[in-house]
């Protein structure tokens, strides 16, 4: 059986945090992991992500064509 959580939450509410404590204890009790990272400002991250939206979306290209600040 397949399980999955879907973090959402506003600039600095922890859900870079509350992913990589969630990855380290899935980790350590033998579930299989995959972090897919849908926020393209989210340049230092510090777990491996399954997918990352920012090999194929650059923040700074968005910003400029859509003249965007980091946060949209």
């Amino acid at each position: 059986m397949v399980f999955g959580q879907v973090v959402v939450g506003p600039p600095g509410s922890g859900k870079t945090t509350y992913c990589n404590g969630m990855s380290q204890f899935l980790t350590l009790i033998g579930r299989k992991v995959a972090i897919v990272n849908l926020d393209p400002a989210n340049d230092s991250l510090p777990y491996e992500c399954a997918v990352n939206i920012e090999d194929l979306v650059k923040l700074s290209d968005v910003m400029i064509e859509h003249s965007l600040g980091p946060n949209g």
